[in-house]
């Protein structure tokens, strides 16, 4: 099996940070049956953002992925940030968006989130709080502790 088969059979949880255009390459789709998935991907093609219509690349992840408990999550925070950006405790924390449909997935992967040394914030399903952690929105690649996400959610809704 190759490398990516194994991580999956092998994992709880998998995190998915390809290219947008190398989805299709992805193992196949039963091996991730009841599988916690995090899509870090962004709707991205050689010419930049993908216009999907009224649906999110969240969401047709999660329809080549039908048997996957799909989280949208660490798509819209840079790279960098992420390597340096973690913080033990308190006010000053960075978030990690997340969004999804399957409320327990949801929960796992923001205690990673926190394990990890960031702040989980939920904006939603996939459907809504996928579009707003896409390229583009106000919080997309924005780093920002709770107090700054909660005023900037609050003014989207």
């Amino acid at each position: 099996a190759e490398p990516s088969e194994e991580a999956v059979r092998f994992g709880d949880i998998i995190l998915i940070a390809a290219p947008w255009t190398k989805r299709d390459t992805l193992p196949d789709a039963q091996l991730f049956e009841n599988k916690i998935v995090i899509d870090a991907m962004n709707g991205y093609g050689p010419n930049g953002v993908v216009d999907l219509g009224e649906s999110t690349s969240s969401e047709m992840v999660s329809w080549q992925l039908p048997g996957a408990r799909l989280v949208k999550g660490f798509n819209t925070m840079y790279f960098e940030t992420l390597r340096t950006g973690g913080r033990p405790t308190g006010p000053d924390r960075l978030v990690i968006f997340i969004a999804g449909d399957d409320t327990e997935a949801k929960d796992a992967v923001a205690h990673l989130i926190e394990e990890i040394g960031f702040a989980a914030v939920d904006t939603g399903f996939l459907h809504d709080g996928g579009r707003l952690q896409q390229p583009g929105s106000p919080i997309y690649n924005v780093a920002m502790t709770v107090a700054e996400a909660g005023k900037r959610l609050s003014n989207l809704k």
